[in-house]
């Protein structure tokens, strides 16, 4: 069920509406999303992948919700960070994550709570078979969230880390 609830946290998929009102820093982003969106976000890295969010969802309706999904802070109603997929699963079954929370809200377990209940959420469908990532080496944040949620490495390319999970290798969530 849409959107996802931990104990914290909200965590919803944009729609190309939302996904356009957050490229045009449009006041009604706030307002569809009903959450405060702090002036900081979104970061540089989604930022820059805005303009390709929006093209892959006019040409492909069915990318939704493989895209952005947005953190929402559920006591206090603040948008702290994004996660979500880089597209569909692909042929094998297989979907990239990747997420950033704003730097205010960091070191809180935020992220490993969104990623858990994303990564379920993908598992929960029927055709995602593995889920997998890259993190910079340097970015032992990134890397203990990935840990934590048994994600295996699988390699490098060049200064990224490459990890892995199957299906059958999720751990049920605390």
């Amino acid at each position: 069920m849409l959107p996802l609830q931990t104990s914290r946290l909200l965590v919803f998929p944009c729609r190309l509406p939302v996904i356009t009102e957050i490229y045009l820093q449009d006041p009604h982003a706030a307002e569809s999303l009903q959450a405060r969106i702090p002036p900081e976000w979104p970061l540089a890295d989604l930022k820059e992948q805005l303009p390709h969010l929006i093209e892959t969802l006019q040409d492909d309706p069915k990318a939704f919700p493989w895209l952005l999904w947005v953190i929402i802070d559920a006591k206090d109603k603040t948008l702290i960070g994004d996660v979500g997929f880089k597209g569909r699963p692909d042929k094998n079954g297989v979907v990239e994550i990747g997420y950033s929370l704003l730097p205010q809200f960091r070191d809180r377990g935020y992220m490993q709570e969104a990623a858990t209940a994303l990564v379920h959420w993908a598992f929960q469908q029927p055709h995602v078979k593995k889920v997998v990532a890259e993190c910079d080496v340097t970015n032992t944040a990134s890397r203990r969230v990935l840990e934590k949620l048994g994600m295996q490495e699988n390699g490098m390319t060049g200064e990224m880390i490459q990890w892995r999970l199957l299906r059958g290798e999720l751990r049920p969530i605390r």
